[in-house]
């Protein structure tokens, strides 16, 4: 099967699933723990489509942008296109997924497909928008900004003034925050949303008994633009979350996209700086936001989040994998830097959350890997 025609096959899929009632009642079960084998193949057949279809999606924005004089894709998809280990992550990581869904940890609500329309209208802004990421990336200039996204730098630390990624305007603009989670599932081939859960399944065992968690409130560090909190509210659909970001904009898009949800607060705050009393929640997290921070900043995160942290609560983190977590992409994870604006991100491969946890008087559980990722769990 061509590319072409396997991509329209992949999205064929997608929006088939999207708009089958069939989908509709498998997802009404979601808060049934029992879920049969019978669901288990088809939320697999999903993830592997979805990922297959972003991955086809990223290779094609490369190919087109290869032929414009004067850019260069990264070579990010040759670097994991080589790497057996890799391939097989993917697959364990989507059958993981799949998994702590059937044994109820989280509902598979979490698997709903979104609009194809709005997804194909995206995609194009996103081809449009790629050709300037490399440009910025083929001259190295990471501090070009709009009009608009100046207007956000009031509060903002100077480190966090900067096109992580090359992105169009960092993390400072609207058009960014309507872009940014789609460009990420590209960039890891649709298995980002699924990296993200890897917080939920010890937290829910944390929170054994209080499953659906009616009286907790969590708090969330760098929420971005919410796709990490939809996870948590499904998974815990009684419990209040404060929803936080740097970024004024991506808070909005935020709000905008988790709607639908009640026992939802969002504050603009710096998590090194956090405008909250001690020990004034049960659950603390973050996910893929230290990565972005320097050394001094991370340890200051991670400092105030367990000052805001009742005493035997959770602190769960979960980030890129770091070096030695697994050595078949030790090299994958050094090239990252080069291939990306991530200048924070080789010291933080570096220092082990395991260890900066520690430092902080916490109880740090074990941590697993998955993928690119990992999480990092504490008790206070």
């Amino acid at each position: 099967m061509s590319r072409n025609n396997f991509l329209s096959f992949a999205q064929s899929v997608t929006e088939a699933l999207a708009q089958n009632p069939a989908f509709e009642k498998l997802t009404g079960l979601a808060q049934n723990a029992n879920l049969n084998k019978a669901v288990e193949m088809p939320l697999l057949a999903f993830a592997t489509v979805r990922s297959a279809h972003y991955t086809v999606q990223y290779e094609m924005l490369n190919r087109i942008s290869a032929r414009i004089p004067g850019l260069k894709a990264p070579n990010y998809l040759a670097d994991l296109a080589a790497n057996e280990h890799v391939r097989e992550e993917v697959v364990r990581l989507l059958k993981a997924d799949v998994q702590n869904a059937v044994n109820g940890y989280y509902p598979i609500t979490v698997f709903q497909p979104e609009n194809p329309l709005r997804h194909a209208r995206r995609m194009a802004r996103i081809f449009l928008d790629g050709i300037g990421i490399y440009r910025r990336r083929a001259t190295h200039e990471a501090r070009k900004f709009s009009k608009q996204a100046r207007e956000h730098f009031d509060g903002v630390p100077d480190y966090y003034k900067r096109n992580f990624h090359f992105q169009t305007d960092g993390y400072l603009s609207e058009n960014s925050a309507e872009l940014y989670e789609h460009q990420v599932e590209l960039l890891f081939g649709g298995t980002a949303n699924a990296m993200r859960r890897l917080l939920l399944k010890p937290m829910k065992e944390h929170f054994r008994d209080n499953p659906d968690g009616e009286g907790l409130t969590f708090l969330e560090l760098g929420a971005g633009t919410g796709t990490a909190t939809r996870n948590v509210r499904l998974a815990f659909p009684k419990a209040r979350i404060v929803v936080t970001d740097l970024s004024e904009p991506y808070l909005r898009a935020a709000r905008r996209n988790l709607e639908a949800f009640d026992r939802l607060d969002y504050v603009r705050a710096d998590a090194a700086d956090l405008p909250f009393a001690g020990e004034k929640f049960d659950a603390v997290y973050s996910v893929f936001t230290l990565h972005e921070t320097p050394l001094e900043a991370r340890k200051a995160i991670l400092k105030e989040a367990a000052r805001v942290l009742k005493k035997g609560g959770f602190l769960g983190v979960v980030d890129s994998a770091q070096l030695g977590d697994v050595p078949q992409i030790d090299d994958v994870l050094k090239n990252f830097p080069t291939n990306f604006h991530e200048p924070f991100y080789m010291n933080y491969i570096k220092t082990p959350l395991e260890k900066l946890l520690k430092t902080i008087r916490l109880k740090v559980g074990r941590s697993e890997v998955g993928l690119f990722s990992k999480v990092v769990w504490a008790v206070k």
